[in-house]
């Protein structure tokens, strides 16, 4: 009796260890969850909080009217908004299209087709085989094979070569000139293609090589000179040289250069604002679902 009654609660012993070993991964995923679910939260937060940053800044619709506006404030103003056009004293004229731009960035993409096995798509076939006995009995004989041939040539790419030139720029609406202080380059999404050519290099690397060169793609993407764009930040005027000036707020605020307007702007801070909001509720839930279930399988 004292034997059977020890394997008993041994085996109940292990039973409860093992519950506990999968509550304890429930556990941790649940908490996971959950604070992937905060980031996700104070993320949307911070979204909803540009927006309406955003939609109480000063619009202007002439660059006159911020220069007048600008002398009876002292110089300054803490969130402004206005549109102009590229302009530039300087401006680049691009290799490969030919027009003016502020920002012309060139790249050569090399393109080739490279040799890889994947086993997981090597189709198999079934083989056949019928023998016949003197006595007249068949006999049907199936075998799975392999394809012959499971390599297959990917279209690859790979960037060797990329050259970057820039000028000093300015936005222009025909009433003045706004100066952008930027504490970068231009962003890449303010670029567009501009030009793309295709040079046909067809060649192998060797009889024995995996890769085939198909040829070289140039690529050139500008800021041209004339493209509208929006600018939201602290404006001052330069007291020396008289210039309006456009930078990021000293408060840590909203700066933006668009080729957006300032409501389409808004628009898609609100809308990243509310997905946030539902991929925290979600994860929350799944956070708090996982949690209750390694508790159960823990107590188990």
């Amino acid at each position: 009796m004292y034997g059977y009654g020890q394997h008993h609660r041994d085996g109940n012993g292990g039973g409860g260890r093992g519950g506990g070993g999968s509550g304890a991964g429930f556990l941790w995923g649940g908490l996971a969850c959950c604070c992937a679910g905060a980031g996700c939260y104070l993320l949307g937060r911070s979204y909803a909080q540009s927006a309406n940053e955003l939609r109480s800044a000063r619009r202007f619709s002439r660059m006159s009217d911020l220069s007048m506006t600008l002398a009876a404030s002292s110089a300054y103003l803490p969130l402004v908004t206005l549109s102009g056009r590229v302009g530039s004293d300087t401006p680049i004229i691009g290799e490969q299209s030919g027009r003016e731009a502020a920002t012309v960035v060139n790249d050569v993409t090399q393109i080739f087709l490279k040799k890889e096995k994947n086993r997981k798509d090597v189709k198999e076939y079934i083989v056949v085989k019928k023998t016949k006995e003197k006595d007249g009995t068949e006999h049907l004989f199936l075998k799975n094979k392999e394809n012959d041939d499971p390599d297959q040539w990917i279209r690859c790419s790979e960037e060797i070569f990329s050259k970057r030139k820039e000028v000093p720029w300015y936005l222009d609406d025909g009433t003045g000139r706004l100066e952008i202080v930027k504490d970068r380059s231009t962003d890449g999404s303010l670029l567009c293609l501009a030009s793309e050519d295709f040079e046909k290099q067809p060649r192998s690397c060797g009889c024995e090589c995996s890769i085939k060169i198909l040829g070289l793609r140039r690529t050139e993407w500008i800021l041209p000179i004339g493209a509208k764009l929006t600018v939201v930040g602290e404006a001052v005027k330069d007291d020396e040289s008289g210039k309006i000036l456009i930078k990021r707020p000293t408060n840590g605020g909203p700066f933006h250069v668009s080729r957006n307007s300032i409501d389409k702007i808004i628009s898609n801070h609100g809308s990243d604002a509310r997905l946030c909001k539902i991929w925290a509720a979600t994860l929350a839930a799944s956070g708090a679902l996982l949690l209750g279930i390694g508790g159960y399988a823990t107590m188990c």
